[in-house]
């Protein structure tokens, strides 16, 4: 199954993917960041960002910024913030930030209470598709930010073309 995603959305060689945000990933495993980043930009998602905690990330966080965040559930240490709080402290400072939520631990009521917070998506780290629908995320919500794009321009071009008309309706009427 996940060859078929492999083929429909690993773009040709040299083809470069423009997002209309930044991937930020947060998680205290250094390999397992190296490893992802890696796997992202043999894909050509280029536009990747790290950081190994919560904190580091919140601290260069802006509410104006545009970035898909890919986040560690468990920091491993007492006292740092985990996965969840991260996400809270996002929605916070801006609710349309899109933050994915990685973990290792397989439990459904912490997925459930990432996603009823505001997740977007729960993965399991370690599954060998774990890259895979991490990148499918990125994808299809890149898709949806486009679209969302694409409908602002195309309400913009109606205003203009209806003021545009409007004057030369008006200008017509005048000079008869």
């Amino acid at each position: 199954m996940y060859d078929f995603y492999y083929f429909a959305l690993v773009p040709e060689k040299n083809e470069k993917r423009s997002l209309e945000f930044t991937v930020t990933l947060v998680d205290d495993d250094a390999l397992f960041l190296e490893t992802l980043k890696d796997y992202l930009h043999s894909v050509n998602i280029t536009q990747v960002e790290t950081f190994s905690s919560g904190e580091d990330f919140l601290a260069s966080f802006q509410p104006k910024d545009s970035r898909f965040i890919v986040c560690d559930f468990d920091f491993g240490t007492t006292g740092n913030l985990n996965g969840l709080q991260v996400l809270e402290e996002v929605r916070r400072r801006n609710a349309s930030t899109p933050v994915v939520i990685l973990s290792s631990q397989d439990k459904l009521d912490i997925a459930l209470k990432t996603l009823r917070s505001g997740a977007l998506d729960y993965f399991i780290k370690g599954n060998e598709s774990t890259f895979t629908t991490v990148m499918t995320s990125i994808l299809k919500t890149n898709e949806i930010f486009k679209l969302k794009k694409d409908k602002k321009d195309f309400i913009t071009l109606g205003i203009i073309g209806t003021v545009l008309f409007s004057i030369l309706l008006l200008a017509s009427y005048f000079y008869r």
